[in-house]
């Protein structure tokens, strides 16, 4: 869970008329981005930036109660309306939409002169603190731990430029930014809890649950199905959990190469096997931790 920093409800009017010449010359500073190889939401060094700050916490902003970085991911996921905008002190904003609703739902990184990545930006449309017309769009900033709210400042400037099919439309249809929240991230929380361990999954095989990745599915059998057996989702680089397995695994018998791997070992409990699979570079890394027990 990520922790609420404060909400922040702009006046919209005297806002506009008191930054208009900030928002000229962001505008002016901004670039397309021209036809990169992958969308912002494929390109493994973005998304595990999106993961380092944000872990793998669950919230409700473009969707219900999913990862927070996936939601982020899939708001920048546009390879046709990727941005860049480089600041006066050296800082940048990346930038794209999701192209699904016109980029009424867009996110934004923004990086320090080094390519740290300072905050993230995601226009939604959640009801905080309370539910708004359809117009009137959230701005949530996430910050790192100690940050000062005020770094995020350029993301302000940033979320208030509409994209071309926003900006087109009927200026009582036009999108508003209506309320900023800022999110202090805990990229450090697992990302499942010891409750969502289905019941007689062994504990000896506790350890092979990554704790920072999704917990996707269990499920339980006869043979030849296991016993038990659980689904995490990882969204790091493959070769990271396979390297990482090979260590929690140790000693146990190896199969497979590229985008599929199998572990296969035995402990108190039984045979187990841990199946790493790849499908797309997109969605993931699965890995499905199976125990057939001793009877």
């Amino acid at each position: 869970m990520l922790s609420l920093c404060a909400t922040l409800c702009l006046p919209l009017s005297s806002m506009a008329q008191a930054i208009s010449a900030e928002d000229a010359a962001f505008v002016a500073a901004t670039v397309p981005v021209p036809s990169p190889p992958l969308r912002l939401s494929a390109h493994p060094e973005i998304r595990a930036d999106v993961f380092k700050l944000l872990g793998y916490a669950r919230g409700s902003y473009t969707q219900d109660n999913t990862l927070i970085a996936r939601q982020v991911l899939d708001s920048m996921q546009s390879l046709d309306d990727i941005t860049r905008t480089l600041l006066p002190d050296g800082r940048s904003v990346l930038a794209s939409i999701d192209a699904g609703t016109r980029g009424a739902w867009r996110a934004a990184m923004l990086f320090d002169p080094q390519r740290k990545l300072l905050a993230l930006g995601l226009v939604n449309g959640h009801c905080a603190p309370a539910c708004l017309p359809s117009t009137h769009a959230v701005l949530t900033l996430f910050l790192p731990p100690d940050a000062e709210d005020e770094m995020a400042a350029p993301l302000l400037v940033w979320a208030r430029q509409l994209p071309p099919m926003l900006a087109q439309a009927a200026p009582e249809q036009r999108q508003s930014i209506a309320v900023v929240e800022y999110i202090t991230t805990r990229p450090g929380q697992p990302g499942w809890e010891p409750n969502d361990v289905p019941p007689g999954f062994p504990s000896s095989l506790l350890h092979l649950l990554l704790p920072n990745a999704e917990l996707n599915s269990s499920s339980s059998g006869d043979e030849p199905m296991p016993d038990a057996d659980i689904t995490l989702r990882s969204y790091a680089d493959f070769h990271w959990v396979l390297n990482t397995y090979a260590k929690l695994a140790k000693g146990a018998q190896v199969q497979g190469h590229d985008d599929k791997v199998v572990f296969t070992g035995s402990d108190v409990s039984g045979r187990y096997t841990v199946t790493l699979r790849e499908p797309d570079k997109e969605n993931g890394v699965l890995i499905t931790v199976a125990s057939w027990q001793t009877k």
